[in-house]
């Protein structure tokens, strides 16, 4: 993707966070529709604490690209809403809160960048800042 512009509908994968031993991992799955300049997919934050965190989201957002000192980037904010158990969809509800809210500001070729995120765990706030988010495979149909 580095090399070409992609246009109309296609996938991008994100592993969010710093690798670091017993730190949060953000998995993002999105589709970027250009034309509309949206993003939706699915989201999944884990950490191996005890008790261990498993987090799964709803994404829907937007982006833009703008110039920063000249230099492109994409700016994606997004929100996240908990997945319907049983749903084939995993829609969210009207009456769910959101469990998750993204920022991302990314290279303009989408390859890396940095997140920061809000996650609703158990009613509480945690706020993960300025971690990196890096380009990882994405399912692609043949």
């Amino acid at each position: 993707m580095a090399d070409e512009i992609r246009t109309g509908l296609f996938p991008v994968s994100y592993e969010i966070g710093t690798g670091a031993p017993g730190a949060p991992l953000f998995t993002v799955h999105f589709f970027v529709n250009t034309p509309h300049k949206t993003v939706t997919g699915m989201g999944r934050i884990t950490q191996t604490t005890n008790p261990p965190l498993d987090l799964s989201t709803k994404l829907e957002g937007r982006y833009d690209t703008v110039l920063i000192e000249g230099e492109p980037y994409q700016v994606v904010a997004a929100t996240g809403y908990p997945v319907i158990v049983g749903s084939p969809l995993a829609v969210p509800g009207p009456a769910f809160e959101p469990n998750v809210y993204l920022h991302m500001k990314l290279s303009g070729d989408w390859q890396s960048g940095t997140a920061t995120y809000i996650y609703i765990d158990e009613g509480n706030p945690h706020a993960i800042t300025d971690v990196p988010a890096k380009l990882v495979p994405s399912f692609q149909p043949a």
